[in-house]
């Protein structure tokens, strides 16, 4: 449980400390998300909304509602139904027709253009609704939306009484079809009448009563006749009510035309300010979006770059110990690499250059090594640095140290002390040189037991040079008179001279750079390096440039020293 919280741990510690890496990609997405939404929020054309509150009631409970127009199985399906009426193409293409708006550019796609620009809400927990519209004209808007609410309020005075207007036809009517005979004696009123029940359960009676005397008697007979004028009497009387019960009904019907369950609440009133654009949140939005993509991109570009970046590529990819970190420090323009062991005081550089030191120590005592190459799998990984602030830090300590500048073609150590390259190690080779006049070409510095032997003129073919047994010899004769001889090599990789160096000195520190050294190019070197039998006896990550558990440990430290200097 423990090995998994600490790795969790370095891992949220690998994420946030790549995002301070990276703050200044994530500021600058976020600034351009930020421009995208000021941008947006000048070009997009303001657009106006409109609001009318309408207020829909449930159909009367008075006589109209009594006449059977339709019924509705809860409040739900009766005010859903309400609200599609309000997007039907009839009412819809009546509104865009009366009001002309083929002739307003964005509507001229036709009445689905005025129906992308309605919306209805329902206000929660009421009869009450908003019919909104939305249009760049805010007095169009506001138009549209007054016309159409009334427009709904006819058509659904239209709808509620178009059964009773079939009811007043057919009672105004002279003479009456089959049809609206049959409309008139459904109604409600007439068949729950129970005036009217009794007559009829009389006339049924009575006409049983006539089919069995017309059994058997004639028409003329005295009771047959007798029983006929009743029934015709009967019949009479029904008519009589009912026609009286449907002169109530058109009296009550053409006193209730007027009547409407839905009314406009408030009238739309022409907006003064846009809802859209909304320049505030688009900024926000633009803002967390710039964020959330630089986040995006730092993620991915960290996924992308395998260069070494902590120590656990040292130590888990590279299989070799970890001899330390040597923190990223600003210096002025012509400052010599080595003097930062030099400055009094607390230097973080310094500090963690003298634990190398330390951890270095301990292979060389144990194991009484008096040589030792500095390389890399590349160029500009600050070996030449580290060389010159190692040999220091060593000379520092009473050790007598000779510093080599073992790249014949490149060298930078004669600059990095300010020393003459006339003579120097390719000097070696010059015909009128023995091994004793040679070592007047070793030159001191200003650190006390620190000597350092420059790379010399440039020779035409160094890779040879260095393969003769000549080299083995100073070597040799070196470690006689100086307590540690370090070579600062070249790259491994661009040429064979740290291998050549390798078969006379057979160890070796391996120097990374932070963000800047391939994975794959350390691993294949190690291999190179394995396979010529040079002893790595650890690797350092140069260049750290954050504190922290991921990218160095030693943030507590840094902030010490940024105490001590203040």
């Amino acid at each position: 449980m423990e090995n998994n919280n600490q790795e969790e741990t370095l891992d949220l510690s690998f994420y946030f400390e790549a995002l301070l890496k990276h703050w200044r990609l994530i500021a600058f997405v976020a600034f351009l998300g930020v421009l995208s939404a000021v941008l947006i929020n000048t070009l997009m054309q303001p657009r106006y909304k409109a609001s009318v509150l309408m207020m829909i009631d449930r159909e009367n409970s008075g006589k109209i509602e009594q006449v059977s127009f339709g019924s509705w199985t809860s409040d739900e399906d009766y005010y859903r139904t309400q609200y599609q009426l309000l997007e039907t193409r009839t009412l819809l293409e009546k509104v865009y027709q009366d009001l002309n708006l083929v002739e307003i550019p964005e509507f001229t796609g036709g009445w689905k253009n005025l129906k992308k620009a309605l919306k209805i809400e329902p206000v929660t927990r009421s009869r009450l609704l908003n019919l909104t519209i939305s249009s760049y004209d805010p007095q169009l808007a506001a138009k549209i939306a007054n016309y159409l609410a009334k427009s709904f309020t006819e058509q659904n005075v239209k709808n509620r009484l178009s059964m009773a207007t079939e009811v007043i036809t057919a009672l105004e009517a002279t003479e009456q079809s089959p049809e609206q005979k049959e409309l008139l004696n459904s109604l409600p009123q007439i068949i729950n009448s129970d005036f009217i029940k009794g007559l009829k359960r009389e006339e049924m009676e009575t006409s049983s009563q006539l089919s069995l005397l017309l059994g058997k008697y004639t028409d003329n007979h005295p009771e047959v006749i007798a029983v006929r004028k009743k029934l015709e009497a009967i019949q009479r009387t029904i008519d009589r009510e009912t026609k009286r019960l449907l002169q109530s009904i058109k009296i009550d019907l053409s006193g209730q035309f007027s009547a409407n369950n839905v009314r406009i609440v408030d009238e739309a009133v022409v907006p003064v300010k846009p809802y859209r654009p909304r320049k505030m949140v688009n900024i926000a939005i633009g803002l967390l979006s710039g964020v959330l993509l630089g986040m995006l991109i730092t993620f991915l570009l960290e996924f992308l770059d395998q260069t070494t970046k902590t120590a656990k590529d040292i130590e888990d990819k590279f299989k070799i110990p970890l001899l330390g970190f040597v923190p990223h420090e600003k210096q002025k323009k012509g400052f010599e690499d080595y003097r930062i062991m030099l400055k009094e005081g607390n230097v973080l550089t310094a500090e963690n250059i003298r634990n190398i030191r330390t951890m270095l120590s301990f292979s060389l005592n144990a194991n009484k090594i008096k040589t030792l190459l500095i390389t890399s799998s590349l160029q500009g990984e600050g070996k030449s640095f580290f060389s010159s602030s190692l040999a220091a830090a060593f000379a520092q300590v009473g050790k007598k140290v000779l510093l080599i500048d073992g790249d014949l073609r490149r060298g930078r150590l004669h600059r990095i002390f300010k020393l003459s390259n006339e003579k120097g190690l390719s000097s070696l080779w010059a015909s009128e040189n023995t091994l004793e006049k040679f070592e007047k070409n070793i030159q001191k510095t200003d650190v006390k037991d620190l000597y350092v032997l420059t790379s010399g003129p440039r020779p035409a073919n160094s890779s040879e040079l260095l393969s003769t047994p000549l080299l083995k010899e100073l070597v040799e004769k070196l470690t006689t008179s100086y307590d540690l001889v370090i070579v600062d090599c070249p790259a491994s990789l661009p040429v064979a001279d740290t291998f050549i160096w390798g078969q006379i000195i057979p160890q070796a520190v391996f120097a990374t750079r932070q963000g800047k050294t391939p994975i794959k190019s350390a691993m294949f070197t190690l291999e190179r390096l394995k396979q010529a039998n040079v002893k790595v006896l650890g690797g350092i990550l140069n260049d750290c440039y954050k504190s922290g558990t991921t990218y160095g440990e030693y943030g507590y430290y840094r902030k010490y020293y940024s105490e001590e200097k203040n």
